[in-house]
């Protein structure tokens, strides 16, 4: 009678142990399923948030005869167009590609008068178009990416000297677009937050523009505005089932 009790009790507290985890995993995937469901429609959400602010922006900058082009980044351009553009904007991805005609001296990374005139307009219509919109929810970063052409500088330097030269110049130019913004932006709500989400970036000649293949070297010159968004939902629980709960939180 003993030994049948033992065994009674034994299996109790097999089934209160299974139940628990079978409990504990119904739990956690539908935490999970209900955060699928309910941000699934983030990556929508903020594609349209994108194309609503490069709209705004267009129509703000036609207000002060500033000409913007709207451009697919992702598409090679096939034409050299003589246009008087001062920015380029790609509605889906939200880049801004500012000229570096609009903004420096050939080898300077100082920005110029008409520089410092050009971001005085252009930069408070970006940024307010951004944080008054449900765009700022979806963004991780704005990153100020500065890029040079491949023209050498004069001197006996190797091609990684070259590089790196290039690098610096790509780098300070950033560093003052962002400076700007910051001094620009030092009165609005969202001062604060541009301290977490602004990110400076040197590419120097790594990434130049073509045109039919060849180095347009005036359009590789120039400071880019890329938009980083934060990861969906849907992609969280995509690698959680694939690889575990160890992803990085990008938040």
């Amino acid at each position: 009678m003993a030994r049948k009790k033992q065994a009674e009790a034994e299996e109790n507290i097999f089934w209160v142990t299974m139940s628990d985890l079978f409990l504990g995993m119904f739990m956690v995937f539908a935490t999970l399923f209900f955060a699928f469901v309910t941000n699934t429609g983030q990556g929508s959400g903020a594609q349209e948030a994108t194309t609503e602010m490069v709209q705004e922006v267009v129509q703000e900058m036609q207000k002060q005869n500033i000409k913007v082009k709207l451009i697919d980044e992702n598409k090679p351009e096939k034409t050299n167009t003589k246009e008087n553009v001062h920015v380029e904007m790609d509605p889906v991805t939200g880049l801004v590609r500012i000229s570096d005609l609009e903004l420096f001296d050939l080898n300077s990374s100082q920005l110029t008068p008409k520089g410092k005139a050009f971001l005085n307009k252009f930069i408070p219509v970006y940024f307010d178009s951004i944080y008054k919109k449900e765009l700022a929810q979806y963004i991780s970063a704005v990153v100020i990416q500065g890029h040079t052409d491949s023209t050498n500088f004069r001197g006996n330097y190797s091609t990684e000297q070259q590089y790196m030269k290039n690098m610096n110049l790509s780098m300070n130019r950033a560093y003052n677009v962002a400076n700007f913004i910051f001094a620009k932006c030092s009165n609005k709500p969202y001062q604060k937050d541009l301290t977490h989400t602004i990110k400076v970036e040197g590419a120097s000649s790594s990434r130049p523009i073509l045109i039919n293949g060849v180095e347009d070297k005036t359009k590789s010159r120039r400071v880019e505005l890329r938009l980083l968004l934060k990861k969906p939902a849907g992609d969280v629980l995509s690698e959680f089932l694939t690889v575990g709960a160890n992803y990085e939180d990008v938040r």
